[in-house]
């Protein structure tokens, strides 16, 4: 079997199951348009090639991203390719950076730091903040992701609503990049409820969690009639994709009181343009879309041998998918 590994760090992939050709190329669909050749049986990458006829080998595409919205209207998915995702790659630091972000905010440390910056010693009692126990998280999008913001959110004694498209609770079967993470039987959300009933969930949430891929029924999933469900001191993340969320509707919504706070790391542009409104909104906080970044590139390596096992055995892979959902409409 040929492999082309679109990899950032080449290096990092070593040790690699025997019985298969690697080739690698850097991480533009450029340089994968470069490298693809019709004997080509596997693609690991997160850029997709453009050309369906070089493609014609093409077997499985194991993407480095948890999203999949480069597959939206991709001519790919008319072809008989399997597709997996690398949901749940990333989900301790992009559960880890979604506590941090309701930490820095429920106990007020950008106003810590700059009474700092002023040199000021505050009134300690009007500073201080309720804890975190008994408020309400409400995670939409239980995968990877969610389940494993679920556990911290339990562990600082919240409670947990979670969203899916059907409002089933189902056991996770996908990725899982260490032991004791997430919310393998998906017992910890005291309720889960269906997408058609999130304006009611948002209603209840102190904070509000986007960590739901962009496909056609997700596109602006979170719009005007769900911010203004939004009780004034709830806050909003968004660690999913930018198009999830009416970027518009956001700000009206905070201009109107309607929400306090929203923390982005994704955008519908990225990068976000220099005359985006949303840099300077004093109301906003944004990360570039760092929150899953990892340090090293051994989870997609692990990933990868993972599901080449399963390939070899017939078996579904971890984190496949279905690209008719993102097939053009």
């Amino acid at each position: 079997m040929q492999v082309l590994i679109s990899a950032g760090k080449p290096e990092q992939w070593t040790e690699l199951p025997d019985g298969i050709t690697v080739r690698f190329c850097g991480l533009s669909a450029a340089e994968v348009d470069a490298a693809i050749t019709p004997e080509t049986a596997a693609l690991v990458t997160d850029a997709l090639p453009s050309d369906p006829a070089r493609c014609s080998g093409l077997q499985w595409v194991q993407l480095l991203s948890a999203g999949a919205n480069q597959l939206l209207g991709h001519p790919l998915t008319e072809a008989s390719i399997r597709f997996a995702n690398a949901a749940g790659i990333g989900a301790i630091h992009m559960a880890e950076h979604i506590l941090g972000r309701v930490l820095y905010h429920q106990k007020a440390f950008g106003q810590c730091d700059a009474l700092q910056r002023a040199r000021q010693w505050p009134d300690r009692v009007a500073l201080a903040r309720p804890g975190l126990r008994g408020q309400v998280a409400v995670i939409v999008g239980y995968g990877g992701v969610g389940r494993e913001t679920a556990r911290l959110m339990r562990a600082c004694g919240m409670r947990v609503i979670a969203v899916t498209s059907d409002g089933l609770r189902r056991p996770y079967h996908g990725f899982v990049p260490a032991a004791g993470a997430g919310d393998p039987d998906g017992s910890l959300p005291e309720r889960v409820v269906a997408s058609t009933a999130l304006a009611e969930a948002a209603a209840a949430a102190d904070v509000l969690v986007i960590a739901v891929p962009l496909t056609p029924t997700t596109r602006r999933l979170v719009d005007a009639g769900v911010l203004a469900a939004l009780r004034p001191h709830a806050i909003l993340i968004n660690v999913g994709r930018g198009a999830v969320l009416d970027t518009t509707a956001l700000l009206a919504a905070l201009d109107a009181g309607q929400l306090d706070h929203a923390y982005l790391d994704v955008f519908e542009q990225e990068p976000l343009p220099a005359e985006s409104p949303l840099w300077q909104h004093p109301r906003l906080g944004l990360t570039p879309h760092m929150a899953g970044v990892l340090p090293d590139e051994s989870l997609y390596r692990e990933l990868f041998i993972q599901n080449l096992a399963r390939v070899r055995a017939g078996e579904p892979l971890l984190n496949q998918i279905d690209p008719r959902a993102f097939r053009a409409r």
